[in-house]
């Protein structure tokens, strides 16, 4: 074959491979996954708020699909986080309780995150918001660990006087780059809804993406949290405002969706990390400002952030994606932040983490009601401070605590309990059912005896 001809023949399988690979990551879909930080399972009105308007999220809720029965596999902010990007129970990781800044810990380099599975397939990656997974190493920095674009904080808000003794002080970065110091409570709702819609408008025809957005509210301190113009807009008081306030800028963020005719193929997600910091340590009350209702509320489940009682797990769960889940879905199904990640592959076609572990499975039939035979769900591990707590198989959960000596998160855990509940039945988890069914209560014994999630992969 002549050479030029041979070149020719070269450049057209590149070009024809190449054509092919867009054509591809056009058919896949856009995803926008919106994290709130502290939020309690009734702290929306779709979710039971009698009091707190919520109308954008109300209406994703009524066009997609909300779960009942979504939890997060840890009660505090790290940990959870850790699960929800890696699929993978953060005792595997070392990242057992809410880290602060220039800990050591942090996501280590060999996880696999959301934003990495999917940047190995065509996806532009960016996070905005908070990210509180490690500051320590330069791997542990977002733009390590799978996001090509960051915009946020490395922690929470309130890793400052008077809330926490440190020498550290709060800034927004631009990838690695400082960019505001001290940045003012009340801007950072605003500015990260700014930032991502800016990130939606950049990305490239043809190119799908992943955006992370995982606001700080309503973490405490939200008695700073408004501006003027925001102040005593909910009857909710300053919970209510910055919640009325983040529903109203996911609202623009879906307008700009929209102006760039991508909300046909856009995925959109809706949940929190953990349940409300109903019981907070008084350093938090010492601003003289913060009261016990500033915090939001777990709805009919028993406990808080830092318990693994329902109300520190149980979490709104909102997914809509048009012409792909029926509207008005109610998940009630068990299925918890594990499931994200293998979820979104299925969704994508990427390939699943190599060489790892998965905790999580694909629940993608039950958010789309696919009908037919599907696995049940396996079950799950509730971890508290790199401890197992409870297992939850079906409707059926078996809680096994050692009495441990309050930290300010888990103030309450000062008593061992062995308990058994049956969450359909009892979701309040009222009533022990320990001694009335005990084959059951041994059932679920041996499966929280061989709990997983410290092994090495």
């Amino acid at each position: 074959m002549p050479v030029k001809q041979s070149i020719s023949s070269v450049l057209f399988i590149a070009v024809c491979t190449i054509s092919s690979y867009l054509l591809h990551a056009q058919d896949k879909p856009n995803i926008i996954f919106v994290l709130a930080d502290d939020m309690g399972y009734s702290d929306l009105s779709c979710y039971g708020n009698p009091v707190i308007k919520t109308p954008f999220l109300d209406k994703m809720s009524r066009e997609g699909a909300h779960a009942t029965n979504y939890m997060v596999t840890s009660p505090s902010c790290t940990p959870s986080r850790a699960s929800l990007l890696t699929g993978r129970y953060a005792s595997r990781m070392n990242l057992p309780y809410p880290i602060g800044p220039g800990s050591s810990l942090g996501l280590p380099d060999n996880e696999v995150t959301i934003a990495e599975m999917l940047k190995s397939a065509g996806y532009a990656t960016g996070m905005v918001g908070k990210w509180h997974l490690g500051d320590h190493l330069p791997c542990h920095h977002p733009t390590a660990q799978g996001f090509d674009f960051f915009y946020g904080m490395l922690y929470s808000q309130d890793y400052r006087h008077p809330y926490v003794k440190t020498d550290t002080t709060i800034k927004i970065f631009r990838n690695r780059t400082p960019e505001i110091i001290r940045p003012a409570d009340s801007i950072l709702t605003r500015m990260y809804t700014n930032e991502a819609i800016k990130y939606i408008r950049q990305q490239k025809k043809g190119k799908p993406f992943f955006l992370y957005l995982a606001h700080n509210m309503p973490h405490l301190p939200v008695a700073f949290a408004s501006t003027a113009k925001n102040k005593g807009r909910s009857a909710g008081g300053p919970l209510g405002d910055v919640v009325e306030e983040l529903d109203e800028s996911l609202a623009a963020l879906w307008d700009a969706v929209k102006a760039q005719g991508l909300d046909n193929n856009t995925i959109f997600f809706f949940s929190s990390d953990n349940g409300p910091w109903i019981d907070f340590p008084s350093r938090m009350s010492g601003d003289g400002a913060t009261k016990p209702w500033h915090v939001g509320t777990a709805g009919v489940f028993r406990g808080k952030k830092g318990e693994t009682y329902e109300g520190g797990v149980r979490e709104p769960f909102i997914v809509y994606w048009k012409g792909r889940i029926q509207p008005g879905t109610v998940i009630t199904d068990v299925m918890s932040n594990l499931d994200v990640l293998p979820a979104l592959a299925e969704w994508t076609g990427s390939s699943l983490p190599a060489g790892r572990i998965l905790d999580g499975q694909s629940v993608t039939h039950l958010l789309t009601g696919k009908a037919g035979a599907h696995p049940a769900h396996r079950e799950i591990y509730y971890v508290n401070n790199g401890i197992c707590e409870a297992v939850r198989a079906g409707e059926w959960k078996y809680r096994l605590t050692k009495a441990r000596r309050g930290d300010g998160i888990n103030s309450n855990a000062k008593e061992a309990t062995e308990e058994l509940f049956n969450l359909d039945y009892d979701p309040g988890e009222r009533t022990n059912l320990l001694h009335e069914f005990p084959g059951k209560a041994a059932e679920l014994e041996a499966l929280f005896n061989r709990f997983p999630g410290a092994t090495e992969n």
